[in-house]
């Protein structure tokens, strides 16, 4: 059986789970607590540190990351927790939203993931630390869309921060909101194509690029959202400045839409590619190797602020 790592401290006394949780003995599981006790305030285990790693059982990840969702605001406005612990509770939270919308497409998963965008902005967008702690929580798969679709909301949406610190906390949120379902319409293509380890034909690329025609029908026919700039994100994030982007050749891209793009190329840049032997770039790589194509494409000021997004404070130390 193979086991998971997750932090103790997220489980909170007398909420039921659906898992069980595991500690490691000379290397081999020891069962901490089943998933049938209850977790009582006076517990011994609560009495582990804040940096405590358990385990459970690979085959129960999926309740573990629906537990701490349904969850998420009382580990967030728990005064105890520590800020690693809440910023890898929202992680858990918006990643495990994402993974089950994309598996079982249902589009409802999106205003779960909403809500999470929503907390993001709210417990971390400001926090300099909060915002270094995500960052280091990132991976990268060409082949995992919820995984992208995290990567590019928390990109974008701290790149728009640096970019536009005057935006209400409103306007804010409703962006960083497109940020995270910007690749939505890809819920309408083929699993096969999405699916596909190696270059697309042209037939298939050309299936690919209807996706944010799809996104933005999606967003008002099925889920009856009706926001300007979240359409616009969706739309035009794969526009480009000399008209060569899709799906339709535009010159005049939306300012959000353009930091979207930035996110997206970036996060393309360091994941793992199949039919390339190279390993994915490092975030360092990525920005200096492609320096003259950011700034041509989308500017000085963008490319220097994106710089910026990953700038960890010397004296600060993971809480």
């Amino acid at each position: 059986m193979k086991f998971i790592p997750i932090r103790l401290k997220l489980i909170k006394p007398s909420l039921k789970r659906d898992f069980d949780i595991y500690t490691l003995e000379n290397a081999k599981p020891v069962l901490l607590l089943s998933r049938d006790n209850p977790l009582d305030e006076d517990s011994p285990i609560l009495q582990y540190n804040s940096n405590f790693i358990a385990f459970i059982p690979e085959d129960q990840i999926k309740s573990f990351k629906a537990y701490i969702s349904k969850n998420l605001d009382n580990i967030l406005n728990d005064p105890k927790m520590t800020k690693h612990n809440k910023m890898y509770a929202i992680y858990i939270s918006m990643l495990g939203n994402l993974e089950e919308l994309v598996n079982s497409k249902n589009l409802k998963l999106c205003f779960k993931i909403s809500d999470d965008a929503s907390r993001f902005v709210a417990h971390a967008i400001n926090d300099t630390l909060a915002i270094s702690i995500l960052l280091s929580f990132i991976k990268n798969d060409s082949h995992n869309l919820a995984l992208h679709m995290f990567n590019v909301g928390v990109y974008a949406s701290i790149l728009t921060k640096k970019l536009h610190d005057d935006l209400s906390v409103k306007k804010l949120t409703e962006i960083a909101k497109g940020y995270f379902l910007h690749d939505i319409g890809m819920l309408k293509i083929d699993k096969t194509i999405l699916q596909k380890k190696g270059k697309y034909t042209e037939d298939e690329f050309n299936e690919i690029k209807k996706h944010p025609l799809l996104g933005v029908e999606v967003l008002r026919k099925e889920l009856k959202i009706f926001s300007p700039i979240i359409e616009k994100i969706i739309l035009e994030h794969h526009e480009r400045r000399d008209g060569s982007g899709y799906p339709y050749g535009k010159t005049e891209i939306n300012e959000f839409a353009r930091i979207c793009s930035m996110a997206d190329i970036f996060d393309a840049i360091t994941s793992k590619r199949d039919y390339k032997d190279e390993l994915p770039k490092t975030t360092f790589e990525a920005l200096k190797e492609n320096k003259e194509f950011f700034i041509k494409e989308f500017g000085r000021d963008k490319y220097e602020a994106f710089i910026k997004c990953f700038y960890i404070p010397k004296n600060e130390k993971h809480a």
